[in-house]
C-alpha cells in the first residue's frame, strides 16, 4: 500500500499518463483499442513475423480451390487424365500441409507476443496497485481489484492470443478470397458478396451489446470474489454469531446475478452464429442456383470445376467472417476487461507527490500538527483543528471514545491520507514535502492485528531489512522476547507461517511483529492497540518488548489498558475530534476531567 516515491510523479506507471500509453482515462471502445494496439505495437517485430507467415500461409490456403477447381474442368469435364489428376491432387494436399505449418507458426508466434504483452500488463497493474492510496483500497474493496487482474486479464489474454490470431488470419483470408473470386468470375463473386453488408450489420449490432452485457457481468464477478473475500476472512466472526446462513443468502444473491449476466452476455455471443449458419447457406444456395445456370446456357464457357472452385470459396469466405464475428465477440469482452484495467492505471493519487523530494537520511523524531483538519468524506470532520508537538524520543499515549479520531491520527503520520487544512511536520519539514519511500522505511508500525506472509517466521521477520544476517534476526526476536517461543518450535526461526500466522496465538504474532520492528530500527514508532485481546501474562512479555522498542524512538501509543498508557511521557486525551486534555498520567487525574472519569468509570 506504500505510495510513489518521491521520484515519481502523480499516477505512476508506463501505462497511465506516460508516453507509453494513450494519455487520459479510457472514454470509448476506440481509445480502448487504441491503447491495447500500442501495448500491441511495442512487440512490433514479432508482430510483423506473425503477418508475414500470415500473408503465406493465407496465399496458400487461397490458391488451392482454384487449383482444383482447374484441375476438375482440364482433367475430368475437359479431357478424363486419371494420372494427371491425381498428381494434382498429390500437390493439393501438400499445399494444405505447408499452409497447415505456415498458419501454426504464425499462430505461435502470436501467442508468445501476446504473453509478453499481458506480461508487462500485469506487471504494470501490480506496480499500480502497489502505489494506490489507501483510500482506494477501502472506496474499491479488494475482491474488485483481484477480479480485474485475473478475470479481466483473462479476457485480454484470450482475445491477444487465440482472438488476434484468428482476427489477422480472417481479414487477410477475406481480402484474398475476394481477389482470387474476382478474378475467376465477377457474376458469382457478387453473387456472394450481395449477403457481406448484411453480415457485417449483424456482427456490428449485436456486438455491441455483448459489450455491455460482458462489462456488467465482470462488475457482477468483481462483486462476487469481494463477497468470497470478505466471507473467508470473517469467518470466525460469521461463525461466532450464527450468520452462516445470511451469509450464504447474500452469496447467493450476488451469485445468482453474476450467473444471470453470464448467461445474458452468452446468449448474446452465440446469436450471432446461427444468423451466420443462415447466411451462409444463403449465398452458397445462391451461387449454386446462378452457376448452374451458367453451365447450363453456356457450358463451353463455365464448368463444374469453376462452380466446385466457387463453392469451396463461399465456404472459405464466410469462414474467416465466422472466425472474426466469434473474435468481436471476444474482443467486446476484452474491451470491457480493458476499460476497468485502464481505469485503475488512469487512477489519479489522491497522495500529491512532491516534484523534489527531501529526503533525510535518518530521522530524528520530532513531530508537530499544526492546526490539522481532516475529514474522510466531504462535510463529515474527524479531526478538527488540531495541533500538538512531539519531541524527539518522547513517548505519547493518545486515547479517547471510538471514532474520536486516534487512529486517524496515525494515518495521517503515515501519510494515507492527505489533510484537508493545517500542516503535519517532521524534523520541521512538512511531510507533503518528504520522499514517502525514505520516509516510512523509519516508520515502524505494530498493529492489534499484524499481517504476516505465509513463508518462514525468519522471512516474516526481516521483512523491512531483506538483508539481515540470522544473527541479527534472532538479536531483534531476543529484544522481542520472541525468541523463547520460536527456538521451542520443531523447526524454530524456518517455521513455515500458515496464511495470516494462525498458527501462531495472538501473543506470539504480537512479539512477532514487535520482533520485525525492532529489526526495521525505526526512528519513529507506531503502536496501536498492540497489547489489546491478550492475557495479563502474556501482556507483561509484550509490554517489557515494547518497552526495549521504544527506548530513545519517539513513539504514539494508541491503547485502552491502564496498564500501557500510564507510563507515557504524555498522555493525549481527544474527544469529539479535538484534543481535550494533555498530561501525564498523574496530571490529568489531579485535573478531575476527561481522564480522571474515563479511569474511574465515571
Amino acid at each position: 500500500m506504500s505510495k510513489n516515491n518521491g521520484t515519481q510523479k502523480k499516477g505512476g506507471g508506463s501505462f497511465g499518463h506516460g508516453k507509453n500509453m494513450a494519455g487520459g482515462k479510457t472514454k470509448n471502445v476506440r481509445q480502448t483499442l487504441n491503447r491495447l494496439l500500442k501495448l500491441i505495437g511495442e512487440q512490433r517485430k514479432l508482430l510483423i513475423i506473425s503477418v508475414i507467415l500470415t500473408i503465406i500461409g493465407v496465399t496458400v490456403s487461397t490458391i488451392a480451390p482454384a487449383y482444383l477447381g482447374n484441375a476438375i474442368t482440364l482433367h475430368i469435364e475437359r479431357e478424363l487424365n486419371i494420372l494427371l489428376f491425381s498428381q494434382k491432387m498429390v500437390i493439393l494436399v501438400l499445399l494444405y500441409v505447408f499452409a497447415y505449418i505456415v498458419n501454426t507458426l504464425a499462430g505461435i508466434s502470436i501467442n508468445y507476443m501476446g504473453n509478453k504483452v499481458l506480461f508487462k500488463l500485469r506487471t504494470t497493474f501490480f506496480k499500480k496497485v502497489q502505489q494506490l492510496s489507501v483510500s482506494y483500497f477501502e472506496k474499491k474493496g479488494i475482491g474488485d481489484l483481484i477480479s480485474r487482474l485475473t478475470n479481466d486479464i483473462e479476457t485480454i489474454q484470450r482475445f491477444l492470443t487465440s482472438g488476434l490470431t484468428q482476427l489477422i488470419t480472417g481479414t487477410f483470408s477475406i481480402v484474398f478470397i475476394i481477389v482470387a473470386m474476382f478474378s475467376l468470375n465477377v457474376i458469382l463473386t457478387f453473387s456472394i458478396l450481395i449477403t457481406f453488408p448484411i453480415m457485417v450489420i449483424v456482427v456490428v449490432v449485436i456486438g455491441k451489446q455483448i459489450r455491455k452485457a460482458a462489462k456488467i457481468n465482470q462488475e457482477k464477478v468483481g462483486k462476487l470474489n469481494s463477497v468470497i473475500e470478505e466471507s473467508m476472512t470473517g469467518m470466525k466472526i460469521i461463525k461466532s454469531f450464527h450468520r452462516e446462513k445470511e451469509e450464504f443468502n447474500k452469496f447467493d444473491k450476488i451469485n445468482s446475478e453474476a450467473r444471470d449476466a453470464a448467461t445474458k452476455m452468452e446468449a448474446k455471443s452465440f446469436l450471432i452464429f446461427p444468423i451466420m449458419n443462415f447466411i451462409n447457406v444463403f449465398a452458397m444456395v445462391l451461387v449454386i442456383g446462378i452457376g448452374g445456370v451458367m453451365i447450363i446456357n453456356q457450358p463451353s464457357v463455365f464448368s463444374i470445376g469453376l462452380l466446385t472452385s466457387f463453392i469451396l470459396y463461399s465456404r472459405r469466405f464466410f469462414e474467416p467472417i465466422r472466425q472474426i464475428s466469434q473474435v468481436y465477440s471476444s474482443m467486446q469482452s476484452a474491451m470491457a476487461g480493458s476499460e476497468r484495467i485502464f481505469e485503475l492505471l488512469d487512477s489519479k493519487d489522491e497522495i500529491e507527490i512532491a516534484k523534489n523530494p527531501t529526503v533525510i537520511e535518518k530521522i530524528e523524531g520530532r513531530v508537530r500538527f499544526e492546526n490539522v483538519t481532516f475529514s474522510y468524506e466531504a462535510n463529515k470532520i474527524v479531526l478538527d483543528n488540531i495541533s500538538f508537538t512531539i519531541r524527539k524520543g518522547e513517548n505519547i499515549a493518545i486515547i479517547g471514545s471510538t471514532g474520536a479520531g486516534k487512529t486517524t491520527i496515525i494515518n495521517l503520520l503515515n501519510r494515507f491520507y492527505d489533510i484537508d487544512k493545517g500542516e503535519i511536520l517532521v524534523d520541521d519539514i512538512p511531510i507533503k514535502n518528504l520522499d514517502l519511500t525514505n520516509y516510512r522505511k523509519q516508520l515502524g508500525v505494530v498493529l492489534q492485528e499484524p499481517f504476516f506472509f505465509a513463508t518462514t517466521i525468519s522471512e516474516n521477520i526481516k521483512y523491512g531489512k531483506p538483508n539481515a544476517t540470522d544473527n541479527e534476526i534472532v538479536e531483534a526476536a531476543k529484544i522481542a522476547n520472541a525468541h523463547h517461543f520460536i527456538s521451542r518450535l520443531p523447526n524454530g526461526y524456518n517455521t513455515e507461517l500458515l496464511e495470516r500466522a494462525q498458527n501462531l496465538s495472538h501473543g506470539e504474532r504480537q512479539l512477532l511483529a514487535i520482533a520485525r520492528t525492532i529489526l526495521g530500527n525505526p526512528a519513529i514508532l507506531i503502536l496501536d492497540e498492540a497489547t489489546s485481546n491478550i492475557d495479563s501474562l502474556t501482556e507483561l512479555h509484550i509490554r517489557e518488548a515494547m518497552q526495549n522498542l521504544m527506548k530513545g524512538r519517539t513513539s504514539f501509543i494508541i491503547a485502552h489498558r491502564l496498564s500501557t498508557i500510564q507510563n507515557a511521557d504524555r498522555i493525549m486525551v481527544i474527544d469529539n475530534h479535538k484534543i481535550v486534555e494533555q498530561g501525564t498520567h498523574q496530571e490529568l487525574l489531579l485535573k478531575k476531567g476527561y481522564y480522571h472519569n474515563t479511569i474511574n468509570g465515571g
